[in-house]
């Protein structure tokens, strides 16, 4: 079976970003300061397998599905250390591997980290380290029928992708969905 992957959104191919973070000129700080930071960082990676529900009067196909598979994870550590330029913001980006050519999402794949996502801000009174990494399952990508890969193209993606992480978040509620760049 052949695999194609493809990018959700441009990114380098390491975990953690060289150089390409955002960084706030204002806010809690704004220049080199040597503090306790509290620092953010979060990934997911999705398996999933298209299947089919039938009829049980006719035995017809009533609609097809994405059976996913998913480890989220989100920790949150303090770390005193000296940062310049304060507040920092990287976007986690997705890659899909299926084995659709269109783009689509196709009968089987994987969605994994390309770019983990990771926030650095001063800590602040009430915050707390949090190392969370949850595995379940949820059912995405619903379509009436048998499956028909006119219906499954890339325009439609992002949005089956967007349904899984908010499945997800249900049991891991540090994960922040702003952060992934879908």
């Amino acid at each position: 079976m052949t695999k194609y992957e493809y990018q959700l959104k441009g990114a380098d191919k390491t975990i953690y970003g060289g150089g390409s973070t955002f960084f706030s000129s204002s806010g809690t700080t704004s220049g080199n300061e040597s503090t306790n930071w509290r620092v953010h960082v979060q990934n997911i990676e999705v398996m999933y397998v298209r299947k089919t529900q039938y009829k049980a009067s006719d035995g017809t196909a009533d609609f097809n599905y994405l059976d996913t598979a998913y480890t989220i994870e989100a920790s949150r550590e303090h770390i005193y250390l000296n940062a310049s330029s304060g507040d920092t913001v990287q976007y986690q980006t997705l890659d899909l591997i299926s084995d659709s050519s269109s783009g689509g999402l196709g009968t089987s794949g994987v969605i994994r980290t390309r770019l983990a996502g990771l926030t650095r801000r001063a800590v602040r009174a009430g915050d707390a380290e949090v190392n969370n990494r949850v595995n379940g399952n949820c059912i995405t990508g619903r379509m009436p029928g048998a499956y028909d890969t006119n219906f499954d193209v890339s325009a439609n993606t992002n949005s089956t992708v967007l349904d899984m992480l908010v499945h997800s978040k249900q049991n891991c509620q540090q994960f922040e969905i702003n952060l992934v760049d879908l």
